[in-house]
């Protein structure tokens, strides 16, 4: 052991000599060389109790390479005010001076960096200490002081709060020194409640309570958590967040993955403080009236471009964040989610990757995009505004199935495809959809007619504008229900298309600068052909006229090369015409002319016309041009066949009539079978039905029979009743009243029936009141003309030699219907009345109808 009087009175007279208003005392023990000593014995350092005396204003102490000895309690009594004692490589056998009550009221950090192990339980009643830096110690439960290894360490030792509260249970407590920070980690502990906090005496306090059951935050009156300054809630199940539920003082509030979509005012408020705010996975239900929640949503969105970590934020609506520099929110009054990215200086379209489920627009007016993309979002769309940005194409697997509004305005479009201009098209009786196309540079070619025609009924202003573009016309302009166009596929030229426009003449039309122009009138109702003065008529040099209503064709352009004039109804063309296109043959040899669909007369008298067709280079199609009465091929008719000898002409004649004569024999031989097959097929009814005069009878017919003759009934109910006209029958057993007489029962009956039928057997012919009903039934025919009596012959009857002599001279002088024919119920059905038939207004022509002895 060294001994070193001489440095222990230099230290302890300096100290006392030195001025009492020094705040830091600084002794080391430094060899010659001016290192201090590590791996020699440490000279002692003897402290005298008053060596400290008077130093009242002391506030840092340190004692450094030295054995001290004589370290007492009282060596620290006039040390009020410090607050930072220092022993670094020091020997220390006795720690007894650290129950000094001075320090116990001043000191706030203790750096023990001895060899001996320290123990932690005299620290006990330093009511101001916060760091305590050692080697080794031996621990103590009531410490709230911070335990320290290293300085610099990644984590202290955490022992018990100022509040009294140690480290919760179920969680993990690190103390970090730079920055002075106690993290409590109760991460997934399957918690559903934060429990009390410890609030370290020095620093501040983070909570990690990701991963749990939370379903609510606690009150901020619980210990411990109002003096949160992070906390971590993500992945619970936290539906609302309130005021009275928060920390105070949060720097930062991690929120993620939890089932909550909307945000008090207040809490907004406050959030929008807050310097680190997490939100991912959480759908926002974001109104658009709702200002303070879109300001919300607009900070996070800028936080989002300042630091590309953070995780954007998600929109309900969306199922996605909302895109960069756009705002996104649902609009209540239009039920429209609604995506604003105006004026936002984009040069992409952006990409939605999610269905939206609900209305949803788009607004990308004032960008510069150049395509659309397409996404699972943009495929949902019901409106898109793209008014002032660069779109240059649109095909139709880009635009929204269910559009309902877009606007095209002010791009770099030329034309749209014909697909487009059909779906389009369709939707075009519906006020709900709208397209806007203005402003765009739009052109004249052709091969956009289809869209030219709808720009005209949408825009025609910008119809307009783009034939100006092309200056084609020298004079006049494009008729109102047609469409022209520039045709560059050869020569440029002008085409103007009038076809199918329900039009009944041509209009005047425009000319072009220079060279010929072609005009489209197919499927109109033109009858004559204009005269050569009609503007622009006498310029044209392709004219198409297939299905009109023509007759006749008499004055033509001069300079025409294609005329069409197919399935119109010309029968002729005639001398003047056929040579005006002989001497056009000669100026161009690329004349064409189509005469198809024609009813051509092919006569003895129009043989010229004949020679004219089949010699002609010029005209097309000779296969599809036949003769208007005999429909032969007419390229195939030789002259006999148009101008044949008297003979041949008589003969036919002759064998003509003769077929004319034997068809109007076999009608009227055969006219009531066929008859009864037009009315049971229904076809020609207005010639196989009979008129009915007596449509407000109560019955069709009144079936008459004889008791013993009961079980033929049935088979007439089934056929007629049940049958597929459905007749109204009327007999004794079903319809007659009891009590009644008999007599007035017939009479009755047969008048409110229009047919009277009687079923003629044997019994029938034997049966007073058979012979009763059947004398009734032929008077009240007689006296009513529109009665008609049918009798029903059964094959036993072999003579009517019981019928007295006026009813067997009615069954001798009139037709009767067989039960044995085998078309018995055709021809009773027939019979019956006929219905679906218009009232006669004349009943007094109607005679008694019975049926052909011959049926």
């Amino acid at each position: 052991m060294i001994y070193a009087k001489r440095f222990t009175d230099l230290v302890n007279e300096y100290i006392q000599m030195s001025l009492n208003h020094l705040k830091t005392i600084k002794i080391k023990y430094i060899t010659e060389d001016r290192r201090i000593l590590k791996s020699k014995p440490s000279p002692i350092l003897w402290i005298n109790e008053n060596t400290f005396a008077g130093k009242t204003n002391l506030e840092y102490l340190t004692f450094d390479g030295a054995d001290i000895r004589n370290l007492t309690q009282n060596v620290f009594t006039s040390l009020r005010n410090l607050k930072k004692l220092e022993f670094q490589n020091v020997v220390l056998e006795d720690f007894s001076f650290l129950r000094s009550e001075t320090l116990q009221k001043s000191l706030s950090t203790v750096y023990l960096k001895v060899n001996q192990k320290v123990d932690m339980k005299y620290f006990e009643g330093y009511s101001k200490l916060k760091y305590i830096f050692v080697n080794e110690y031996e621990p103590y439960e009531n410490l709230t002081s911070i335990i320290c290894i290293e300085e610099y360490a990644d984590g202290c030792r955490f022992t018990l709060g100022i509040n009294g509260i140690k480290c919760p249970t179920k969680c993990e407590c690190a103390y970090y020194w730079d920055p002075s920070n106690l993290n409590i980690d109760c991460s997934r502990r399957r918690l559903t409640t934060i429990p009390q906090l410890p609030i370290p005496i020095i620093g501040n306090t983070s909570l990690n309570f990701g991963g749990n059951y939370l379903e609510e935050l606690p009150k901020n009156t619980l210990s411990g958590y109002n003096d949160i300054k992070k906390l971590n809630v993500s992945d619970n199940t936290l539906t609302s967040l309130r005021m009275d539920r928060l920390p105070k003082n949060l720097v930062a509030l991690d929120i993620s993955n939890n089932a909550i979509q909307k945000l008090d005012k207040d809490v907004i408020k406050y959030i929008s403080t807050i310097k680190d705010f997490k939100q991912t996975g959480i759908q926002w239900l974001v109104n658009c009236d709702d200002n303070l929640m879109l300001a919300l949503m607009q900070i996070m969105a800028k936080q989002l471009r300042l630091n590309w970590r953070l995780d954007a934020s998600f929109f309900h609506h969306l199922n996605a964040p909302c895109p960069d520099k756009c705002f996104c929110c649902f609009n209540r009054s239009t039920d429209h989610f609604t995506i604003d990215c105006t004026h936002a200086d984009m040069p992409l379209y952006p990409e939605l990757p999610h269905s939206i489920p609900y209305k949803a627009s788009l607004h990308l007016d004032t960008n510069k995009i150049q395509r659309i993309i397409h996404s699972s979002g943009h495929a949902s769309l019901r409106k898109l505004y793209l008014f002032e940005n660069k779109i240059m194409d649109l095909p139709l697997h880009l635009i929204p199935t269910n559009i309902t509004h877009l606007d095209l305005r002010k791009n770099k479009l030329e034309a749209l495809d014909d697909q487009v201009v059909d779906f389009f098209k369709d939707r075009e009786g519906s006020t709900k959809r709208k397209i806007e196309l203005s402003e765009n540079p739009w052109t004249c070619d052709c091969r956009a007619k289809s869209f030219l025609s709808f720009l005209r009924q949408k825009e025609p202003l910008e119809y307009i504008a783009a034939l100006d573009r092309c200056n084609i016309f020298s004079s006049g302009t494009c008729p109102e229900k047609c469409i022209c166009c520039l045709d560059n596929s050869t020569l440029p030229s002008m085409i103007i298309d009038c076809g199918f426009k329900g039009l009944k003449a041509i209009p005047p039309l425009p000319t072009q600068i220079s060279g010929q122009s072609t005009l489209h009138f197919e499927g109109n109702y033109l009858e004559t052909l204009p005269s050569n003065s009609l503007p622009g008529y006498a310029k044209l040099g392709q004219l198409y006229l297939a299905n009109n209503r023509l007759t006749e064709i008499d004055q033509l352009p001069e300079n025409i090369t294609i005329l069409d004039i197919r399935n119109n109804s010309i029968s002729l063309l005639n001398k003047q015409v056929r040579d005006f296109f002989d001497k056009r043959i000669a100026a161009s040899p690329q004349l064409k002319l189509l005469l198809s669909g024609n009813p051509w007369t092919c006569t003895c008298e129009e043989k010229d016309f004949l020679f004219f067709v089949r010699s002609s280079q010029y005209i097309e199609n000779l296969n599809d041009i036949y003769c208007g009465r005999t429909g032969k091929l007419l390229k195939l008719i030789d002259e006999s066949d148009l101008c044949p000898s008297g003979l041949v002409h008589y003969v036919t004649l002759t064998i003509s009539f003769m077929i004319i004569i034997s068809t109007i024999n076999l009608i009227v031989y055969f006219k009531q079978p066929l008859l009864i097959w037009f009315y049971e097929h229904n076809v020609c009814l207005n010639i196989a039905a009979q008129r009915e005069f007596e449509k407000q009878k109560k019955f069709d017919a009144f079936l008459s029979f004889t008791h013993k003759d009961e079980e033929l009934i049935e088979e007439f109910v089934e056929r007629l009743e049940n049958g597929a006209y459905k007749f109204r029958l009327c007999f004794y057993l079903r319809d007659w009243l009891v009590g009644v007489p008999i007599p007035e029962c017939i009479s009755q009956s047969v008048k409110d029936s229009k047919r009277v039928i009687i079923l003629m057997t044997n019994h029938f012919l034997k049966s007073t009141w058979g012979r009763l009903e059947f004398r009734l039934a032929l008077h009240a025919t007689s006296q009513d003309r529109c009665k008609r009596l049918i009798v029903v012959l059964y094959p036993e009857v072999e003579n009517f030699d019981d019928l007295d002599s006026e009813l067997r001279s009615y069954m001798v002088l009139n037709t009767y219907l067989k039960r044995d024919d085998p078309n018995f119920w055709n021809k009773l059905v027939y019979s019956m009345p006929h219905v679906n038939v218009q009232q006669e207004p004349d009943p007094e022509a109607i005679e008694l109808s019975v049926i052909n002895r011959n049926a």
